[in-house]
């Protein structure tokens, strides 16, 4: 009787952990992409800049006129000087960052709504990674909408400069960018022209 209650307790404990599993995805960086399908990109414009901070908990862009398709690849860039012949006085300081992708559609007005992915989708940011990080979307078999927000998820507070986040800066862009803070749960609109670099790959369905 007391094995028999034993391997019960081993089964339920082995399924927990299993769903526990199940419920993380950790992608990892794409070195090449090989596809029998055209991929379009799109990428966000502006002058090149960036930011950090301590506050920072979860950041998002908006992406506009996004054709009709599935996503296939997102690169992001972190941790460069914003001009390439100036030095990045900030190298020594950045760490190895546990990050977190965060994909929501857009309400209609033009704020982060449904978050889209169901899972928790990690990847790990490396201290001497410096440009781009681009990550294979095509195992969430997501299918694009026109409006839609990327973007990442810092799963750990930062205590320095651990990270630099690049984004491109042009008076044209308008709520672009919304930040959430380790002490509000709530989106916080940034108020600034500014968005993260990113390029988005989409596998056309047409």
């Amino acid at each position: 009787m007391n094995k028999t209650i034993l391997l019960i307790f081993i089964f339920f404990i082995s399924l927990t952990s299993y769903s526990q599993i199940k419920d993380t995805i950790k992608l990892e960086e794409l070195k090449i992409l090989t596809s029998n399908n055209k991929v379009n990109h799109i990428k966000t414009k502006g002058k090149l800049s960036s930011f950090t901070g301590n506050i920072i908990k979860s950041i998002v862009s908006k992406i506009d006129e996004i054709p009709s398709g599935k996503l296939s690849t997102i690169k992001f860039f972190f941790n460069r000087s914003d001009l390439f012949f100036i030095k990045d006085n900030n190298k020594s300081d950045y760490k190895d960052v546990e990050l977190g992708l965060l994909i929501y559609n857009a309400k209609d007005d033009g704020t982060p709504g449904e978050l889209l992915t169901d899972k928790v989708i990690r990847f790990v940011l490396h201290s001497k990674k410096q440009g781009t990080i681009q990550l294979d979307l095509k195992p969430l078999f997501l299918n694009t909408s026109k409006t839609m927000f990327f973007g990442i998820e810092l799963l750990n507070k930062q205590i320095g400069k651990d990270l630099k986040i690049m984004t491109k800066c042009n008076g044209e862009n308008s709520k672009l960018l919304f930040l959430k803070t380790w002490n509000n749960k709530d989106w916080l609109f940034s108020n600034i022209p500014c968005g993260m670099k990113i390029d988005l790959g989409i596998v056309s369905t047409n």
